[in-house]
């Protein structure tokens, strides 16, 4: 009730109330005009018709064309408006040449990857070339030399770990997360973050707007710079008709003076450490990365907090490290980001799953807390399948959202009909995200299955291959597999309602 009431009264609230009069301002004047003038009338379905044309020949996903589309033609001129006004996830222009040119500065201190690129080709040309293909996907990727990777099977374990690591730092803490959530968990890391900062230990803290409106009030970023945090709220609601509302920062992030970094599906609440249980057991799971690639986590960091800044210049206490990478046998990693276009040119996360997915030869193994995937990662799981890899896919048992696992569920038949074998964690809710192929190929990270993670938000992840820490991953989804339990193409149908909601939500998913 306190959540509800917060949001009710809040910021938040009035903004959306404002947002939704604009429609209806809007709505209600193409209703008067198309109805008294014709002059208008036939304007108006000149405009429908170029709008359609505009979006046939757009160089987009099919399925966002064709809701897109839909939405058109189901609602001629309103919906003309609508496309206008949200067609495009992307940032404005000038918020577009600020990243652009943060992305600039960071990369000029970024890490040579040309010698780790040809010690992973030496080892395996496949793994190389998809190694390649992130590169170029994410312009501010590097490719280091792993070995010292840990994985966390659990958001109690996670933040042990974090919560050790920041009570030993000596220069600075970097936090980004989705969520900031007052209680238990929230408590022990705030004290923990005021001593550091009261020791002279630099302190960020950058959490979304969006993410945290239930969880924090609306001057938290205020209270905890007055306690010398520097503290930050990415994408601020302003009551504006843009898209850019869209482009949430859904990263988790944790840097500790540059030697050791934390990233996997946990958010700062209680139900992630499990001191709530709001839908069973909440599984989870994370991965800290030490020595070089550290720095990949801290660019990926350093670019949404200047980007929120409004400011190209890098803080004072970051400094490029180029040390010669020593664990010959520990693998390789690429800490990777993502985000809407033009800022990602490339759907980063998709393809990199792709390529797991079109890579796998033995096994591929995936947890993912929502199941809403397009027909090309649809098709890729079903080929794998085919060709005779084993391919698990855990979601949750107990959903935090039912109309997103309607969704979820609508995507097992046609998954389990081609051999992909469907299990649902029984304890409740799974959050975690990963997939691990084969032994040698892993990711951890921030990405959900589905369109806003693969499309709308900044995510992060780390890319491993051939890193000792993929047994662990391996061992950590079977484990989750044996507390989970297996659809049969019996009880993966829908029922009538089921169908219903899932048909009428479907058409929308591309833009949810």
């Amino acid at each position: 009730m306190r959540r509800f009431l917060r949001i009710f009264f809040s910021r938040y609230a009035i903004s959306a109330v404002i947002i939704l009069l604009d429609l209806a301002a809007i709505a209600y004047f193409i209703f008067y005009f198309s109805i008294y003038s014709l002059v208008f009338f036939l304007s108006a379905a000149a405009v429908n018709l170029i709008v359609l044309i505009q979006i046939i020949n757009r160089d987009i996903n099919p399925e966002v064309k064709l809701t897109w589309l839909a939405v058109v033609m189901a609602i001629p001129l309103f919906g003309c408006a609508i496309y206008i006004i949200f067609n495009s996830s992307s940032p404005r222009r000038a918020e577009s040449r600020l990243m652009a040119r943060i992305f600039d500065e960071l990369k000029e201190r970024g890490d040579e990857t040309n010698s780790a690129l040809e010690a992973l080709a030496e080892s395996s040309v496949e793994l190389a070339g998809y190694a390649h293909a992130i590169l170029k996907d994410d312009s501010l990727a590097t490719l280091y030399r792993g070995g010292n990777e840990e994985y966390y099977p659990s958001g109690e374990k996670f933040f042990s770990s974090l919560l050790s690591s920041i009570e030993k730092a000596e220069r600075y803490v970097y936090i980004e997360t989705f969520i900031i959530s007052e209680g238990k968990m929230w408590e022990r890391l705030h004290a923990v973050l005021k001593e550091k900062a009261r020791s002279g230990v630099t302190v960020r803290v950058l959490y979304d707007d969006v993410g945290s409106m239930s969880g924090v009030g609306a001057h938290f970023d205020t209270e905890l710079c007055r306690e010398g945090i520097e503290c930050r709220r990415f994408g601020r609601i302003t009551p504006r008709l843009v898209s850019s509302h869209n482009n949430r920062d859904h990263r988790k992030i944790a840097v500790i003076d540059g030697e050791i970094a934390f990233t996997g599906g946990i958010n700062i609440a209680d139900e992630y450490i499990n001191e709530v249980r709001r839908f069973g057991h909440w599984k989870d799971g994370g991965i800290s990365i030490r020595e070089d690639a550290v720095a990949g986590f801290e660019r990926l960091f350093l670019s949404l907090w200047c980007y929120t800044e409004g400011s190209t210049l890098i803080p004072a206490e970051h400094a490029a490290r180029k040390r010669a990478a020593e664990n010959e046998g520990g693998g390789f990693i690429i800490p990777y980001g993502s985000g809407p276009s033009p800022i990602y040119p490339a759907p980063v996360c998709k393809n990199l799953l792709m390529g797991m997915i079109n890579g796998a030869k033995s096994y591929l193994y995936v947890t993912t807390p929502y199941l809403i995937i397009d027909y090309d990662l649809t098709e890729a799981l079903r080929s794998a399948a085919a060709r005779g890899v084993d391919v698990r896919i855990i979601t949750p048992g107990i959903p935090d959202k039912k109309m997103i696992n309607v969704m979820t569920k609508s995507a097992y038949p046609r998954l389990i009909e081609s051999g992909v074998r469907i299990f649902e964690y029984s304890g409740g809710f799974i959050h975690e995200k990963i997939a691990v192929a084969d032994g040698e190929v892993a990711t951890v990270g921030t990405v959900n299955l589905d369109y806003r993670s693969l499309m709308h938000h900044y995510e992060c992840g780390a890319w491993l291959a051939k890193c000792p820490v993929i047994a662990d991953i391996r061992d950590g989804f079977l484990s989750t597999l044996e507390a989970s339990a297996e659809i049969t193409a019996e009880n993966a149908k829908l029922g009538i309602a089921a169908k219903i909601a899932k048909n009428l939500v479907r058409i929308f998913a591309p833009l949810m």
